[in-house]
């Protein structure tokens, strides 16, 4: 190859490229996502010194949209390949526990690139859809069960402690005897393979002039914790009697 075609490949013209193929679309948080890179050559030969993904969520947040990367995979160490080639590079790897679910507006999505030095970098970007953990998934059916409606998840900044800069709360309405009582519950969770750490904060709604005041200075939350493993998952009936003394106790 000339070294024209190797000054246009430098600037992505006629250069390696690259596609991600998943083995499918739909994860749970903690699940193994598998696929494979396809790399086809361009005109000329490359040296690639590495193929990385990352796993990046996009958010809005004070009115602007913006990107953070979860994790970073490094799947394969440095090569060549030549004009034309393809390389296919099966992958692996397990979705954090605590990648945040998919909602509306705030997507997840694996991006992936090749490191060419010297040249325009090839990538590659799918959209994933990101569902709870199991666990999550039956203390949600347990707190609508005693009472509540799950209408919103969305991103809380600097106020719990994470390895990200947010956290998602789960808000319900809600419903029944605590329509009078409460203005708002909220849920985070912390999962990891068979337990799970939760944070609970019960809104309380104002009903005397106490807890008007309260209200107004933003000081009617409380919040309590507690921990949920897999065993106790297994008895909704009992999960459900500690988390409505939970909120009870809050009120």
């Amino acid at each position: 190859m000339s070294v024209f075609g190797k000054a246009l490949a430098s600037f992505g013209v006629g250069a390696a490229k690259v596609d991600t193929r998943l083995e499918k679309a739909t994860y749970r948080q903690g699940e193994t996502v598998r696929g494979e890179v396809f790399i086809q050559g361009g005109q000329t030969e490359q040296w690639i010194d590495e193929i990385y993904l990352f796993l990046v969520v996009a958010y809005h947040h004070e009115g602007t949209q913006d990107e953070y990367v979860i994790s970073e995979f490094r799947i394969t160490d440095a090569f060549e390949i030549t004009p034309r080639e393809t390389k296919v590079i099966p992958f692996e790897f397990q979705l954090p526990y605590d990648t945040p679910v998919t909602t509306a507006g705030c997507p997840v999505y694996l991006k992936t690139g090749l490191d060419i030095k010297m040249a325009v970098d090839p990538s590659d970007t799918d959209g994933i859809e990101v569902l709870p953990h199991p666990l999550i998934d039956e203390v949600l059916h347990v707190v609508e069960k005693i009472g509540f409606q799950l209408y919103r998840v969305e991103y809380e900044f600097d106020k719990f402690y994470s390895r990200h800069p947010f956290v998602q709360e789960y808000k319900f309405r809600p419903m029944g005897r605590f329509e009078g009582v409460l203005d708002e519950l909220k849920l985070i969770f912390f999962p990891q393979a068979r337990e799970l750490d939760a944070i609970l904060l019960v809104d309380r709604k104002a009903v005397d002039l106490m807890s008007s005041m309260e209200e107004a200075l933003d000081l009617d939350e409380r919040m309590a914790r507690f921990h949920v493993s897999a065993k106790e998952a297994e008895h909704g009936s009992q999960l459900a009697k500690k988390i409505e003394q939970l909120i009870e106790a809050q009120i």
